[in-house]
């Protein structure tokens, strides 16, 4: 792997530290603490901060960037999962922006972290000043309104595979795991340090318990129940910028589409052969799209 490619070398000038909020401790990874708009990012389901490598220090150059890492996921704290994992995590964002003595601030989600943006938006608007949702949101579109989700890759769904996974932390399962986030046809997209930072992690005891019952609690037979509706998304009054994938294992981009459609005023963008890490995969297309969004143009 090339030097310009490396985690580390991507995050220089990025602080990775953990905050003590008055709920939780959770692992962040923040630059730009200068500029006066703040814009926190939230990763997928199975993930960690490292997500953001090709993100936080590009996009800080405008804005002040936090990158979250999920309550269960990495080295954040992993309480006891209740009703609506969802409505925890955006507890711990608030908990986090508090801790930093930020008000209102841009929200971004990921797939999973999607979800918990929808929870935020609708239980807490007057923090927010946006939303951008990448291939996902968590909510329930109406029967017959997109088509159906693709197959997962190798055909063990994501949270099935996991749990596997974390029964066995093993570098090529760990691989595997992360080539099922990517575009089908890319997986030249995961690179061995990655690789190495998630299997670190998944073989962390706190990690792997905290990732274990955060997938046992999404492939539970009501977790598919949660989530908003529609009717709920028509009522969204904020800028909100919808990206999404094509070429992941879950709804295509007619779902963002339909997202899209539902929010007043709301804008989209596909972002082209990318899977659910198309900020990973397209970092240049994914912060001139945020760029643009939260400084008020068009995003083209």
């Amino acid at each position: 792997m090339s030097v310009s490619n490396s985690i580390w070398i991507n995050l220089l000038g990025s602080e990775v530290k953990f905050v003590q909020g008055a709920k939780f401790r959770t692992r962040i990874i923040e630059a730009g603490q200068d500029n006066p708009e703040p814009l926190v990012l939230i990763h997928g389901g199975g993930g960690h901060i490292e997500t953001f490598t090709f993100n936080v220090v590009p996009l800080s150059k405008h804005f002040h960037v936090i990158g979250i890492e999920m309550l269960w996921h990495g080295l954040s704290d992993a309480p006891p999962i209740g009703d609506d994992r969802n409505a925890q995590v955006a507890d711990q964002i608030l908990d986090v922006v508090d801790a930093l003595g930020l008000d209102k601030f841009w929200l971004h989600g990921e797939a999973g972290g999607a979800s918990a943006v929808t929870s935020v938006l609708l239980r807490y608007p007057e923090r927010l000043k946006g939303v951008i949702f990448e291939s996902g949101w968590g909510g329930r579109f109406k029967e017959g309104t997109i088509k159906p989700s693709l197959p997962p890759v190798g055909g063990i769904p994501m949270g099935e595979r996991t749990l596997q996974l974390l029964k066995d932390p093993t570098w090529q399962g760990i691989k595997d795991r992360l080539v099922m986030v990517m575009h089908h046809e890319h997986p030249e997209r995961v690179p061995d340090e990655l690789v190495d930072v998630r299997l670190a992690l998944y073989s962390n005891p706190h990690t792997n318990d905290g990732q274990t019952r955060y997938y046992t609690a999404s492939t539970s037979s009501g977790a598919s129940r949660q989530g908003a509706s529609e009717e709920d998304m028509t009522k969204v009054d904020m800028p909100v910028l919808v990206l999404w994938s094509d070429g992941s294992s879950g709804a295509g981009p007619d779902a963002g589409q339909r997202l899209a459609s539902l929010i007043p005023g709301a804008q989209f963008k596909i972002l082209p052969e990318t899977g659910f890490w198309a900020h990973w995969e397209k970092p240049e297309i994914f912060n001139e799209a945020v760029r643009q969004f939260i400084q008020g143009e068009k995003v083209t």
